[in-house]
């Protein structure tokens, strides 16, 4: 019923649980012995807020919402804006559908449920992993709004289960099938026919913020923003099995304006994933993801804690990562391309990290996300994607299989890359840079426990500078080049556990300069392998 009919005593105390009564003037006096103020009147602020049970909806867990919960969100647009209010309980519904100008808080002890039910599901035009085709629309979906808010201490919980079996088994019978890629639908008898809904997915929206809440259990990805301007994502828990297929946490997709914040993130796949479109299509203009701060956010498990693509076909620019720890992440920070996506990575800044207990590379960046495409051997092109401007500083790295890889294409390597003062411990493998141009890796320091400490080929224009490794295998070297160009190496240290500083490895390489590097007696400065060209190296005092 309307909130003006409710029964005294119940509006009392639901409006007083809501904030909307105010406790008489004489009585704050009494209780706190000061003068109280005069408070104005909240009927005019009841106006603008609609609590979801008095459009009926019932905390069972049971009993759909979803009327109810649309009926108080449509009233609220109606008003010109406000609040919607889900009390303590669990809601259960189908998608809902946001409009502009409306906050929706879940207070403590909420829980707005997603249907089991693959029939409450309707489909809308919307993206699906870079492709814009028919889609199960979410649990929150919003297109064309502004001034979108989420926010509480209360939980959406997606409990996609029944969505993750759906999907495993469709994905066999694809293959079964033989339907490679991602642009053919289904087959008839999937037991999906569209791909599955996200928990909160936005489409050419301004203004949204969603604080506060924890993020259970999608049927896909978590927060979905699509084609969206100007978003804050703050204090915000995100929460999905290991195991649980594309799980991503946030995912903006061709936006702009985004800022990430005070997060915990741990998922089934990237706990955050910038994307901007599936390939290059000639004559079709695609929307980049740019200007994104990611800060203070702590990533458990995922694929990746921070990862830009693979989907880069609208480009992405000016991200940074600040202030983060990732511990037990396959993968630390990710920025991952493919021969046909197109367009351009540039200007990425990650400082102030921390990677523990990752399960694959803490620091990967590469242009081979596709297996076949390391085979192939191919001119550049419109569809070659560039990688340029990545920069990363204060970096620590603890455990990991890999601790850094940086491979750009043969035809289109990377340029301008840094990592500065890196710490990187307790590793199988150190670091390896490939196929990059303008590079800098200074005050960097790796312990790894096989091969070389860093390992560089195919690489032009590279300063190499403070190096250090205080366990090096024994009889490696620190540093391995192959295939290098223009390349100084200055002010490094051996240990005495290495047989030289330097190895050179077979032809092709030249104006390689060495000077003011620390190397213990018995351990060479420079080696040079079978093949290789004593006369490329230049030393200097």
């Amino acid at each position: 019923m309307p909130p003006e009919e409710l029964p005294g005593r119940r509006k009392f105390v639901r409006d007083l649980a809501l904030g909307l009564t105010a406790v008489p003037v004489a009585g704050i006096a009494q209780v706190t012995g000061r003068p109280a103020r005069p408070i104005q009147s909240n009927k005019a602020a009841q106006a603008y807020i609609f609590d979801i049970r008095d459009f009926g909806a019932v905390p069972d867990g049971k009993m759909l919402a979803t009327k109810s919960i649309q009926a108080a969100m449509d009233a609220c647009q109606k008003a010109g804006g406000g609040k919607v209010v889900i009390p303590p309980g669990r809601y259960l519904s189908a998608p809902l559908f946001l409009r502009s100008n409306l906050e929706l808080e879940l207070l403590p002890g909420a829980y707005l449920l997603g249907s089991t039910n693959f029939d409450d599901y309707p489909t809308i035009q919307g993206r699906w992993e870079g492709l814009d085709r028919t889609v199960f629309a979410s649990l929150l979906t919003g297109e064309d709004l502004e001034n979108v808010t989420i926010s509480g201490r209360g939980t959406i919980d997606g409990q996609g289960q029944g969505w993750w079996k759906a999907h495993r088994e469709t994905q066999a019978l694809r293959r079964k099938q033989g339907l490679e890629g991602r642009e053919p639908e289904n087959p008839p008898g999937s037991p999906l026919k569209w791909p599955r809904p996200r928990l909160i997915n936005l489409y050419r929206c301004k203004n949204v913020r969603i604080s506060g809440i924890t993020i259970l259990n999608s049927p896909s990805w978590q927060v979905h923003p699509v084609l969206c301007e100007d978003i804050c994502i703050d204090g915000v828990t995100i929460w999905g099995p290991g195991d649980s297929p594309n799980t991503d946490g946030i995912d903006p997709d061709s936006c702009k304006l985004v800022r990430i914040s005070n997060c915990y993130i741990s998922t089934g796949d990237d706990c955050v994933v910038i994307k901007s479109g599936y390939k290059y299509q000639p004559g079709i203009r695609q929307i980049p993801s740019e200007d994104i701060t990611i800060t203070n956010c702590v990533f458990g498990t995922g694929h990746a804690g921070v990862a830009i693509g693979s989907e880069t076909s609208g480009g992405v620019r000016n991200v940074t990562v600040s202030n983060c720890v990732c511990n037990g992440t396959r993968r630390g920070l990710y920025i991952k391309s493919a021969r046909g996506r197109g367009n351009i990575v540039e200007n990425f800044r990650a400082s102030n990290v921390v990677l523990k207990n990752i399960l694959d590379t803490a620091v990967h960046v590469g242009m081979f996300y596709t297996a076949s495409d390391r085979a192939a051997r191919v001119e550049k092109n419109e569809a070659t994607p560039t990688f340029r401007n990545f920069h990363f500083s204060d970096i620590t790295v603890e455990q990991a299989p890999h601790g850094v890889i940086v491979e750009g294409l043969p035809e289109n390597p990377i340029r301008e890359f840094s990592l500065e003062n890196m710490n990187v411990n307790g590793v199988g493998a150190g670091l390896t840079c490939s196929n990059t141009r303008q590079a800098r890796i200074e005050r960097v320091t790796v312990n790894s426990d096989a091969g070389p400490s860093f390992s560089l080929s195919d690489v032009r224009d590279v300063e190499v500078s403070r190096l250090r490794s205080a366990k090096a295998a024994a009889e490696q070297v620190v540093i391995r080049m192959e295939r290098v160009e223009n390349v100084s190496v200055t002010s490094c240290v051996a240990p005495e556990s290495t047989r030289a500083l330097l190895e050179v490895r077979g032809p092709g390489s030249k104006d390689v300069v060495l000077a003011l590097n620390r190397v213990p007696k018995g351990v060479q400065e420079v080696a040079f392998a079978e093949g290789a060209d004593t006369s490329v190296v230049e030393k200097r005092a």
